[in-house]
């Protein structure tokens, strides 16, 4: 390559780093500085951690080409998103535990009624039904006693009612989990990431935790890269996962939750 071909390469480059790092910033800042997300911050939200990703290209990037500035700038744009996300979301690992106390269940988007939770040895049915959250969502919920202890579960699909909806529904939600005195799970599709300003809301509210890593699928597809990372787990601080995997011959996630 010739000593101008490799100028123009080398000005390229700069320039790909240069209009990265500034677009990622600007983003950043954005999101900073709103408060309840508009249209246009729901959207950069949304694919917030997308951002992170690609924030770790960068970083990699600029290594790569020895621009130390470059590098330090990405690596402090890395921090402040991961300490953005990472205040209600488990970005790559679930949270564990070496408890032997364990149960199983097998979460599909839509109607969930338990029944391999019921059907298990050891488990006691206390109290089952629905809850209204919104006009067009509503949730299903069971009581039972497994090993002395009593925790309720519930299933959620919130992915094809319209966001005008949604602050009613994580209220409803809201005040459904502090009148139970027994833990809480929550498992379903919450159309929002967990650090949307709404779900993060609801997450410090009640006490609950997210409990799985980020999940790339919609409930229909083994991986789905190009997807809002909305299906969460969700429990407090004595449950954890042992094992959560999407099947997709039946399009359901099987999951082991110990406590």
């Amino acid at each position: 390559m010739g000593y101008f071909s490799q100028r123009k390469k080398h000005a390229r480059e700069n320039l790909f780093m240069v209009v990265s790092l500034s677009v990622v910033a600007i983003i950043y800042s954005i999101l900073l500085l709103a408060g309840q997300d508009n249209f246009f911050t729901a959207f950069l939200r949304r694919w917030q951690f997308h951002f992170y990703l690609f924030n770790i290209f960068l970083l990699l990037y600029t290594l790569w080409h020895g621009k130390i500035v470059y590098s330090v700038l990405a690596a402090l744009l890395l921090m402040f998103n991961y300490g953005s996300l990472a205040k209600t979301a488990r970005l790559f690992f679930n949270d564990t535990s070496d408890s032997t106390l364990a149960f199983n269940v097998v979460y599909k988007k839509g109607g969930q009624n338990y029944e391999n939770i019921l059907n298990a040895k050891e488990v006691l049915l206390r109290r089952k039904g629905k809850i209204a959250l919104s006009p067009h969502a509503e949730a299903s919920f069971m009581s039972f006693e497994k090993y002395d202890q009593v925790i309720t579960l519930v299933n959620l699909d919130f992915s094809k009612i319209s966001k005008k909806e949604l602050p009613t529904a994580f209220a409803n939600l809201e005040q459904f989990v502090k009148r139970q005195d027994e833990p809480v799970v929550i498992v379903g599709d919450f159309q929002l990431p967990a650090w949307a300003p709404l779900y993060r809301n609801f997450l410090s509210e009640t006490g609950l935790q997210v409990k799985n890593r980020v999940l790339f699928t919609n409930g229909k597809d083994y991986f789905k890269f190009f997807v809002v990372p909305s299906i969460n787990v969700l429990g407090f601080d004595n449950i954890a996962v042992r094992r959560l995997k999407f099947m997709p011959e039946s399009k359901s996630f099987d999951i082991k939750l110990v406590f």
